[in-house]
């Protein structure tokens, strides 16, 4: 059956290329893109624009929302956008399959399904995979029955190239239907007298022919289980059925029916009962129409612009438009980029003012550093915002959207600070912590390789508890690794300054670290407080001992202690840094480690390759701990020497 499926991808693809192709100038038109864009599909039980799904299908894939081209049949152009490469794998499939695409992080995997490999961590193209392309299925099948847990790095390579190779397979046979000779193929396939009984010795199209046969099969002159059903399955399946599941874009006549169709169900339905409802065809058969317009330039750009009409005018007939052009301009906007860029800037220049204090510069660095940080703080919330507003409910109900939250609630408590104590370090802390977080975001983002604004899951669709509970314990999180943050300046600091005026500073740098613990705990404190009350409203107990919840009850704990600690006086400056960021390592395990373990209520969202980074965080709190020890041994050896 394997090889059949092959033969049968094979003839398609060698019909395909001996066809007038579009030219890629048509395809890439600027307003042809942008119709696109707008495109509303639904996936996930969301509906989204094409541009979405473009965005996260080609970043799962290829690592990044953009990919280099270098084509003789693309000239002039260097890069494509998500939506640009998504076009021309429907339109050019014989130009995508040239590009490298496949990320691939260990080249062991291609070598292992006889590719040659390139460098150590490289990208493929699918013409350069297709000749190990037998060996990649039954390796990836042996691979699938091992334990995820237990899978090695190469393993896993192979698996996921598999699942890549054959999305992207399906993704660029998407208009194969419409670029078949349905004539000619059954004419190949049945005799004559069912043939010409099928076509009327006419070209046909795909929707003609699926109405036909499901006639001649409920008529019974097509057996099932005849070699000749069994041809005309599986030239469906390659042309139809396999490239037709890839996206749900058709809404369906019948508003009650909550989940859109995709072009396998549509020839599914049409073969079984023998009709369609006229949006559901008209929409169907439009799709395939958009192969013939692409031929001719001139028409190629009404037919996509009644086609997406005719899709938004059908969302918006059900209520289901919704926010999908305010998710487009969102992308378009990249704030949290802009935000990257203005904390960067603000951290460098702040650097730049505490390295020169009590100049004319200084001012001036400080202005500058406010300023950038202020532009940064703007484009931070503006795109949280934009979130909320786009998926309707409060801005945190995923790992990916706790960071980007956090670096917003640390870069607000911190400019709060900075302008209380006027001494510049907290800006160049608010710049560090909000730049670092938007990287992490996006590296997060990179390795999650999924749409950021997911349906939630059932528990989780509660808009009182998300903005209460959720938001509460993340400004918890905030406030603990603001605190243990400027308790690693307090270090860095410390190993580098002497004298009286740096021990004022330092002391300055100990009542910050207090005032943000004090805050952190706080709410930390009532976050999980009203935690405990959803869980019993939602899973009929308070507490339930699960991970998560141990994390911050943890977070509440230490935080209690540090307090207690340093008001009993069993802690002094020293004693409350190192507890500080002892803090800070207890909130990274359980702001993502907890999700590590695999178990419990709270182990939602995609935490799998983090383990490096999270031990790294750990290491660098401990390295800092232990500074903290080496100084309260200088001070008990200076206490000894003096006395």
């Amino acid at each position: 059956m394997r090889r059949l499926l092959l033969a049968c991808l094979l003839s398609v693809t060698a019909l395909a290329a001996a066809q007038q192709l579009p030219e890629p100038a048509v395809i890439l038109d600027k307003e042809v893109v942008g119709s696109f864009q707008s495109l509303p599909v639904q996936e996930g039980g969301r509906i989204k624009p094409l541009d979405t799904y473009a965005r996260f299908l080609l970043l799962r894939i290829h690592g990044k929302q953009s990919i280099a081209v270098e084509h003789e049949k693309l000239p002039g152009i260097r890069k494509l956008k998500a939506i640009e490469w998504l076009l021309l794998s429907w339109f050019r499939p014989d130009i995508a399959r040239d590009l490298p695409l496949f990320v691939v992080d260990n080249s062991q995997a291609v070598g292992e399904i006889g590719v040659d490999p390139k460098g150590l961590r490289d990208r493929y193209s699918w013409n350069e995979i297709i000749k190990g392309r037998e060996e990649l299925i039954k390796r990836a099948q042996s691979y699938g029955q091992i334990d995820s847990a237990e899978q090695t790095g190469v393993q896993r390579n192979v698996i996921n190239l598999a699942r890549n190779f054959f999305d992207f397979d399906a993704v660029s046979d998407f208009l194969t239907a419409a670029r078949t000779d349905w004539k000619k193929e059954v004419d190949a396939i049945l005799s004559p007298e069912l043939a010409k009984e099928v076509t009327g010795g006419k070209a046909l199209n795909v929707w003609d022919l699926a109405s036909k046969l499901g006639t001649l099969i409920r008529e019974n002159k097509i057996q099932g289980g005849s070699e000749e059903s069994q041809k005309i399955l599986n030239l469906f399946i390659d042309t139809t059925l396999r490239p037709g599941k890839t996206l749900a874009f058709i809404p369906p006549d019948d508003a009650k029916e909550e989940a859109w169709l995709q072009v396998e169900q549509t020839v599914t339905n049409l073969m079984r009962e023998g009709k369609l409802p006229e949006g559901e065809l008209k929409i169907s058969k439009a799709r395939d129409a958009l192969y013939a317009a692409s031929l001719k330039a001139e028409a190629f750009k009404p037919a996509v612009q009644a086609f997406v009409g005719d899709i938004r005018a059908a969302a918006e007939k059900r209520g289901e438009l919704g926010q999908v052009d305010r998710e487009v301009n969102y992308y378009k906007r990249d704030d949290f980029t802009h935000a990257l860029v203005w904390y960067l800037l603000g951290f460098l220049v702040a650097i730049l003012g505490l390295a020169a204090p009590q100049t004319r510069w200084a001012k001036w660095a400080a202005r500058l550093a406010w300023g950038s940080v202020l532009l940064a703080v703007y484009y931070n919330i503006h795109g949280i915002v934009l979130r909320c507003l786009i998926m309707g409910r409060p801005p945190i109900a995923t790992l990916y959207e706790t960071i980007i939250f956090i670096a917003a609630s640390c870069a607000v408590v911190g400019l709060f600070i900075e302008k209380v104590t006027r001494k510049g370090v907290v800006l160049a802390v608010v710049g560090f912590v909000g730049a670092l977080g938007m990287f992490l975001s996006n590296r997060f983002m990179a390795l999650d390789g999924q749409d950021t604004m997911p349906t939630l899951e059932a528990v989780l669709i509660t808009n009182f508890w998300l903005a209460t509970h959720v938001t509460c314990i993340n400004i918890g999180y905030a406030g603990a690794l603001l605190g243990s943050i400027t308790s690693m300046v307090y270090v860095i600091y410390r190993l580098f300054t002497r004298g009286e005026q740096a021990a004022d500073f330092r002391r300055l740098l100990t009542r910050i670290t207090y005032g943000i613990m004090c805050f952190g705990v706080l709410f930390a404190l009532v976050g999980t407080v009203l935690g405990g009350i959803w869980a019993n409203d939602s899973w009929g107990r308070f507490w339930g001992w699960d991970p998560k919840e141990n994390g911050a009850l943890m977070i509440v704990l230490m935080g209690l202690i540090i307090l207690h600690a340093r008001l009993g006086g069993y802690i002094r400056e020293i004693g409350m840094h190192a507890l500080s960021l002892l803090l800070g390592a207890i909130t990274l395990f359980s702001w993502f480690g907890v999700n590590q373990l695999s178990i419990g209520l709270h182990s939602y969202g995609f935490t799998a390759g983090i383990s490096l980074a999270l031990n790294i965080g750990y290491s660098i709190k401990f390295a800092f701990m232990l500074a903290c020890g080496w100084f309260w041994l200088q001070e008990r050896a200076a206490k000894r020497a003096a006395a």
